[in-house]
């Protein structure tokens, strides 16, 4: 993201505990939730691509992590306490709807928060997200290894990470200014691994079912056709399963999908906000 450009009137809010970044002016709201273990700051200066766009972004770092990392977590965490979190300061921040981006666990949170705010939803993006009811694959069996070595501290473990979530077209330099930008940016907030496990479990509880069925506003899935961290074929079962919900397919993209291709991302979030 080379032409992104630094927002200049952004700032960061906090409720209860909760922090997130507020970026632009626009008269739209998008919100955008990050996946499994990572937070606003894992965007890598996407929020500003988007917000740069006229585009009004809200990122938020769920609870245990990040800067609101201070918020407890327990072993019984669900994706609907994620969820009312978002819920909450949607309420403050745009009480009429937003947009709703979520990637891998944030799609989950994105299904939870739609189908008990309604309201406060305009619409879905779900960008390589699972659901358990699939009984697919969820995360890699390769991915797990990679997330248990920068858990105990290896130095390498962040470059086999890139090297999962990004395609196989993407080059080695922006696989490694991947792996060093979210190292660096764990080293000065590294999660707990109690909330690092306590997400993960979370995660493996969503069935998702009475969530895809309550849905009732626009649905976008996003399937990455080399996704290598979770199985492309959850996407397609959401797409099945959330009545007239469209899946826009990348088919060289990785799960990382807004570092790997932004702009295309980026094209399909105004498509939808501006339908």
């Amino acid at each position: 993201m080379n032409d992104a450009k630094v927002v200049e009137n952004s700032e960061y809010r906090s409720i209860d505990g909760i922090h997130y970044r507020v970026l632009g002016n626009g008269k739209k709201t998008v919100v955008l939730l990050r996946g499994l273990g990572r937070w606003s700051e894992h965007w890598l200066g996407f929020e500003n691509f988007l917000a740069a766009k006229g585009i009004r972004v809200v990122a938020i770092d769920n609870r245990g992590f990040g800067r609101s990392s201070g918020v407890k977590m327990n072993r019984h965490q669900r994706i609907d306490e994620f969820a009312e979190d978002v819920a909450y300061i949607i309420s403050k921040e745009s009480p009429s709807g937003a947009h709703i981006i979520g990637v891998s666990l944030g799609g989950m949170i994105a299904l939870s928060l739609a189908a008990m705010k309604p309201q406060l939803v305009s619409s879905l993006m779900l960008v390589n997200s699972s659901v358990a009811a699939a009984k697919l694959s969820r995360i890699s069996g390769r991915a797990l290894l990679a997330i248990g070595s920068i858990l105990v501290g290896s130095r390498h473990g962040y470059e086999r990470l890139a090297k999962i979530l990004l395609g196989p077209e993407t080059t080695s330099d922006k696989t490694a200014k991947m792996a060093g930008a979210w190292a660096t940016i764990d080293a000065n907030a590294k999660p707990a691994f109690g909330n690092f496990w306590a997400q993960m479990m979370a995660a493996r509880r969503f069935f998702g079912v009475f969530e895809m069925a309550a849905i009732t506003c626009p649905v976008t899935v996003i399937k990455s056709e080399k996704d290598l961290f979770v199985d492309p074929a959850n996407s397609e079962f959401i797409h099945k399963h959330v009545k007239g919900s469209v899946i826009l397919n990348h088919a060289t993209a990785g799960h990382e999908l807004v570092f790997d291709d932004p702009e295309w991302m980026v094209t399909a979030i105004l498509n939808q906000v501006n339908a």
